[in-house]
């Protein structure tokens, strides 16, 4: 297994195609026949160092495809930009039309404003993505959309694994998200990547199973002046007691988890360092005395809260964790 994508299959790069063709040009060319046994040796070695000499300097970090006509003008600014610094070693095409001033490595009239049949449009983009492959050896894909087009899934489907393809969706419904997954090894909204990263200070969440801890604390809180949220999104201090909770989406925007000793998230290890801080376990009898001397500390720090996480910074958790 590789550690970029390519092409798999590929005729040109068989030893067969080789053999075979070497033949055809030696009947062509009789004179070529005597010399066939030397000139298949020095053919099968050009296609040896071909195939395991590529230098890992040659390969892009990434390859992007955005359809951009799926997406709106606020989520080209708040996504786009930000993506394509993600690397230098970038590589980006832009499916349609742009809303706001970008350039792209390589661009693709959309089938609208290319006016051909659906058949001819997939196969020329099929064509240009195996064709950047080829070219730029990417270690990953992201396709950014509403819908794979059949004519990316096919190119994807030609490539040597799926663990390298990622779908950043765009406002996808679940049917068609269901349906064309099985190609990618994740898929997330790019709301992921674009939300704000502010909170509401002084204010606190619970989770349905940190019904019984919120009780314990109502007094404190009233008195410390902390105020209730029902949804953990905005919130400050976000009590988590439900162990199938995806805690990292609170801590990459700087929230403080606080969750229960008895309660078995997964590994602490599959989380950036930086987030770590923010991580509260309490134990079964100090909720009070510990929510008391967290609301303390933290009040003593005055420097407002800030986003901590970039668009590629979550990029880079979000295609290697």
């Amino acid at each position: 297994m590789t550690d970029y994508i390519c092409v798999e299959k590929e005729a040109e790069d068989s030893y067969s195609f080789a053999f075979g063709d070497e033949i055809r040009q030696s009947i062509l060319a009789p004179w070529k026949l005597p010399f066939l046994p030397i000139l298949l040796f020095y053919r099968f070695l050009k296609l040896k160092r071909k195939i395991n000499d590529l230098n890992p300097n040659q390969s892009a970090d990434l390859l992007v495809i955005y359809d951009l006509e799926k997406m709106r003008q606020k989520e080209q600014r708040a996504f786009v930009k930000q993506s394509m610094a993600y690397s230098q070693k970038i590589v980006s095409l832009g499916i349609g039309k742009p809303l706001i001033d970008v350039s792209f490595n390589h661009h693709l009239p959309s089938r609208s404003e290319w006016d051909i049949e659906p058949k001819k449009w997939n196969y020329a983009i099929e064509d240009l993505i195996l064709g950047l492959i080829r070219a730029h050896k990417p270690k990953k894909l992201i396709f950014v959309g509403k819908y794979p087009y059949a004519g990316i899934l096919e190119a994807i489907r030609k490539c040597n694994s799926t663990n390298k393809m990622y779908w950043i969706s765009v406002r996808g419904d679940k049917t068609t998200i269901d349906e064309r997954s099985m190609r990618f090894n994740k898929v997330t909204d790019i709301n992921y990547f674009t939300e704000s990263d502010l909170f509401i200070k002084n204010t606190i969440s619970f989770d349905e199973q940190s019904e019984s801890i919120k009780g314990k604390l109502t007094e404190l809180l009233e008195k410390k002046s902390i105020n209730i949220l029902s949804n953990p999104n905005n919130a400050e201090y976000v009590v988590i007691s439900n162990p199938e909770t995806d805690i990292l989406q609170y801590l990459l925007k700087n929230q403080t988890v606080i969750y229960d000793s008895t309660t078995d998230f997964v590994e602490e290890a599959i989380f950036p360092s930086f987030v770590i801080p923010n991580m509260v376990r309490m134990g079964p009898d100090n909720h009070t005395t510990m929510f008391k001397d967290m609301f303390n500390f933290r009040n003593q720090n005055t420097t407002p809260q800030l986003k901590i996480t970039s668009v590629q910074s979550k990029i880079d958790i979000w295609i290697n964790s």
